[in-house]
């Protein structure tokens, strides 16, 4: 009895270790760990140590497609706020390991139309939309180095040297200043492929826009003034642009999406909270989040849903030029579970419509026509 005890221990124990290892395999599949970049190109962050991207091959069908995700991060326009961002952000340090999920996601139930693809997430630590390329040394000797230009084309070549070029698919896909950075980009990720290469971009949370009406001091506006001027950013911006309009009016999506050939999408809330933020005196997060928004604090940034809906694409080629405002309150959502929720007035999830419109099963072009950041008030 006592020998056949034994076994049976031993077997539940056998039973539970396997278990443990899947268990333990599930939860860690789609943690990643960095890849340093070679610094012989200046690809650094901030703080001088060595940029780095994250990257998970392809498999089954999805060997030859490519998926590259620009995170956000917000930006830095003075030596003193880049060095409260250094500190703040952690950027200075070692990268740990980087989530998978959602878009990134190589589940199958989870992520349908690119869960096989090769997939990389490229670290943000330049604060400048991956568009920087100086460095100063401040008065104690020490140096900032601004080279958000350096680290993305450095990843690209690292990334043809993988053979990224040669995909039947591929995406460039950002958020919030990620999704700046995508729109800046779109057209330069294109020509890296061959022609019949299906290219397409999405820029989630950036369709960021200088609003006719602000209380808060037009932050975006003296924070591109600085990237022009600190990072040196004008060179990375489209030509097609800064030869029309100053070079920090280039960093908002809405003056550069009328020049891209390049098929893009924009995914954004009407209610995006650092679009308030950024230009009304309100935390709408913090008043919608209590549902005790006042009567003005909701006017307020109904002026600013309105005004996003006049600076949209306008109907174009069909699949050229796709977007999808959605009205609760949020910010970025190709890396949230809202990723996968419904739209309103549709029965599809924002993965899905984004998918359809990829694979051109769909052209998207939606807008969630509920007035308010959450249940209205009055």
């Amino acid at each position: 009895m006592g020998s056949t005890l034994k076994n049976l221990g031993d077997i539940l124990l056998v039973i539970t270790l396997i278990i443990s290892l899947a268990l333990a395999k599930e939860g860690d599949a789609d943690l990643v760990n960095a890849t340093l970049v070679r610094v012989d190109d200046g690809a650094v962050c901030l703080g001088g140590n060595p940029a780095a991207y994250f990257y998970v091959p392809g498999f089954d069908n999805g060997i030859e497609n490519w998926i590259v995700y620009l995170p956000g991060g917000g930006w830095c326009k003075n030596v003193s706020d880049c060095e409260d961002y250094l500190d703040r952000k952690g950027v200075g340090s070692e990268p740990g390991p980087f989530s998978f999920d959602h878009i990134l996601s190589s589940n199958k139930e989870k992520n349908p139309d690119f869960f096989d693809w090769n997939k990389v997430a490229i670290r943000y630590c330049d604060a400048s939309s991956f568009t920087g390329n100086s460095e100063i040394t401040k008065t104690n000797g020490t140096k900032l180095f601004f080279r958000g230009w350096r680290i993305y084309t450095a990843v690209m070549k690292e990334l043809l040297n993988k053979g990224m070029g040669n995909a039947k698919n591929a995406l460039l896909v950002g958020s919030s200043a990620g999704g700046v950075a995508t729109t800046i980009y779109c057209d330069r990720f294109r020509s890296l492929f061959p022609p019949a290469s299906r290219v397409k971009c999405l820029c989630d949370g950036g369709y960021f826009f200088l609003a006719k009406n602000h209380t808060h001091g037009n932050q975006f506006l003296s924070m591109f003034e600085g990237l022009i001027k600190l990072h040196k950013s004008e060179n990375a911006l489209p030509k097609s642009c800064t030869t029309i309009l100053s070079a920090e009016l280039c960093f908002f999506p809405p003056n550069l999406q009328r020049d891209i050939k390049t098929p893009i999408f924009f995914l954004m809330s009407a209610f995006d909270y650092v679009q308030i933020n950024y230009t009304l005196s309100i935390d709408l997060t913090k008043c919608a989040g209590l549902k005790n928004c006042t009567l003005s604090q909701i006017e307020a940034s109904q002026d600013i849903r309105s005004q996003l809906l006049t600076v949209l694409p306008k109907k174009g080629k069909a699949f050229s030029k796709g977007y999808l405002i959605t009205s609760p309150v949020a910010h970025t959502q190709v890396d949230q579970d809202s990723w996968y929720i419904h739209t309103a007035g549709t029965n599809e999830s924002l993965a899905s419509l984004f998918g359809a419109w990829y694979y051109e099963r769909k052209d998207v072009q939606i807008i969630d026509n509920y007035p308010c950041p959450y249940q209205c008030p009055y």
